[in-house]
């Protein structure tokens, strides 16, 4: 029952001991209607007022019935009043948020405001991405709106609430929420209502990605996976400058950045980067030249020489990064 329905039945509730309390005094005090009457409210009402016309003992016990019963009813009332203007204004809420969500053009939907579906919405604010966050449970809806994001309160995995969302004008949906089933279902229904929308969907356990992806998800991430990956690889590889996760064609690929030194017997020492033809070779990309004196050059040009001493960041995927160092390996 809802408190609209609540207020009903406390007033109607309210009607009927007026209008018996006020028959009662009739029948037991002899009272004129309008004494009676106001007798019962000012009774309800607990104002104070004495007493209209002299009780009998009959009389007493009906008004402490009256006391009790109209008390307890206008409190129930009261509270259900207070719980509808409470949301009312959490309605007013929803509906404005619903106006922005509705003015967003090629924005992302991020479907759950748990810790992943935060630090994404957060990330994707640091861009200056416009994004609407739904989410359904109330904690994490009074968490989005202290964040001040645009969140729609509701269930994800029902396409009236991804339209409300906005889907029809959204560049991607991210479904993040911690139950890889829903994350199945808000793929089908993204895909249901637009096929052609990106649909980027986390995969709590590593045998939901193949679902995930027949469900239509383009692409899928593990965030435990790719973390343990990550720590794995920086215990092994500690000179590692840095390494990109980035997504290609819906598949995962880890881009690796990687410092060779240049020794004096090197088969490119000498030679300009166009001549060691290393991006030709081995398809990895020359980030920078660092100089035998510390000088870092970015980004080199194809006329700048590769002398002995210096060192070169090369990126690319583990088998261009690793074509790249047999290049510069020393001649045997």
């Amino acid at each position: 029952m809802n408190p609209k329905q609540r207020i009903g039945y406390g007033l109607g509730a309210l009607a009927v001991i007026v209008a018996v309390g006020t028959l009662g005094y009739v029948l037991i005090e002899d009272a004129a209607g309008l004494d009676a009457l106001y007798m019962v409210v000012i009774t309800v009402t607990t104002v104070g007022f004495n007493e209209v016309f002299e009780l009998s003992t009959a009389g007493q016990f009906w008004t402490m019935l009256i006391v009790i019963s109209g008390f307890g009813v206008a409190i129930y009332t009261a509270i259900a009043s207070i719980e509808y203007l409470v949301d009312l204004g959490d309605l007013r809420r929803r509906k404005r948020m619903q106006n922005e969500a509705a003015k967003l053009t090629n924005h992302i939907i991020v479907c759950g405001f748990g810790r992943v579906g935060q630090g994404t919405w957060s990330a994707l604010r640091a861009r200056g991405v416009e994004v609407v966050v739904i989410e359904a449970l109330d904690q994490r809806v009074q968490a989005a709106r202290a964040a001040d994001a645009v969140v729609i309160t509701g269930d994800a995995t029902h396409n009236d609430i991804l339209q409300l969302a906005g889907i029809e004008h959204a560049q991607a949906v991210i479904a993040c929420v911690a139950d890889d089933s829903d994350n199945l279902v808000i793929a089908l229904s993204v895909k249901a209502l637009h096929p052609d929308l990106r649909v980027v969907c986390r995969a709590t356990e590593m045998e939901s990605e193949r679902k995930l992806r027949l469900a239509g998800a383009d692409a899928v991430v593990a965030p435990q996976a790719v973390g343990a990956e990550r720590l794995a690889l920086m215990a092994m590889q500690p000179k590692l400058a840095q390494i990109f996760d980035v997504v290609v064609d819906g598949s995962p690929v880890e881009f690796r950045v990687e410092e060779l030194d240049i020794s004096s017997d090197c088969v490119i020492a000498g030679k300009t980067i166009r001549e060691s033809r290393i991006r030709q070779d081995s398809g990895a990309l020359i980030l920078a030249l660092e100089g035998g004196e510390a000088q870092v050059v970015i980004n080199p040009g194809a006329d700048l020489m590769i002398n002995p001493g210096d060192r070169l960041v090369v990126v690319g995927t583990k088998d261009q990064v690793e074509s790249a160092a047999g290049i510069v390996q020393p001649v045997t």
